[in-house]
């Protein structure tokens, strides 16, 4: 019984290695929240952000702003 303890150890010794540290998971988990947060919080602003005042304005096309210009007037 002692044997196989040992040999358990060992491998519980060896794998034991490449597990994550706490202090690292701290740091991600503190990385992500805040991440998290900034699009919540981006997210919420552009909800309370003005208004359309025509709302079929959004779905029209934009107006053509192309300029024609004669030969005469380039000169």
């Amino acid at each position: 019984m002692v044997i196989a303890m040992n040999e358990i150890e060992k491998q519980v010794a060896f794998y034991r290695g490449y597990l994550a540290d706490d202090r690292s998971l701290a740091s991600v988990a503190v990385i992500l929240m805040t991440a998290i947060a900034m699009c919540l919080l981006f997210y919420l602003v552009s909800l309370v952000g003005p208004a359309q005042s025509d709302p079929q304005a959004a779905r029209r096309a934009p107006a053509s702003t192309t300029v024609a210009v004669s030969p005469a007037a380039a000169r």
